[in-house]
């Protein structure tokens, strides 16, 4: 009888660890969303933040310049950086890389107001529209002031 007995008992704790994981429920099945904290919506939430990263990327919307828009803007740079470089060092006084750091500033200037106005066309807000217009006034002034400058200068 005792052996009759020890089999009931084994039975009897399968059967309870049974009734147990039954009790628990499916340990497979998903239950993000019971967790504190969770974002985690079903099926409807994954279109959702889909569609959030979709908006997002056409609002930062990147033009990518032509090539020679950026091998100009690069050349552009480069003389700025060395006719200022050698009017401040080797040719302090000359009267002539004054007025030729200023047309390339002017030129730089209006390059960048080209490439502001007429590559960017979504934006509208008014730190933007004041950038545009400084870029305008300043590429007239330095364009200007440099070409009279060199014109005097040359004769």
């Amino acid at each position: 009888m005792a052996k009759n007995n020890y089999k009931m008992n084994v039975n009897q704790y399968s059967n309870q660890a049974e009734q147990i994981r039954k009790a628990k429920g499916n340990p497979n099945k998903n239950i993000h969303a019971k967790k504190k904290n969770s974002n985690y919506g079903g099926y409807s939430a994954g279109s959702y933040m889909a569609q959030k990263i979709v908006d997002k990327a056409n609002q930062q919307e990147r033009v990518k310049l032509p090539t020679w828009l950026n091998v100009t803007l690069g050349v552009e740079f480069a003389a700025v950086l060395i006719v200022l470089i050698l009017r401040l060092t080797a040719f302090k006084d000359s009267a002539m890389l004054g007025h030729l750091s200023s047309v390339l500033l002017g030129v730089t200037c209006g390059t960048l107001f080209y490439i502001r106005k007429y590559k960017h066309t979504k934006k509208n807000s008014g730190l933007y529209t004041v950038i545009t217009i400084v870029l305008v006034i300043m590429c007239l002034l330095y364009t200007t002031f440099g070409v009279l400058g060199l014109l005097g200068f040359l004769g």
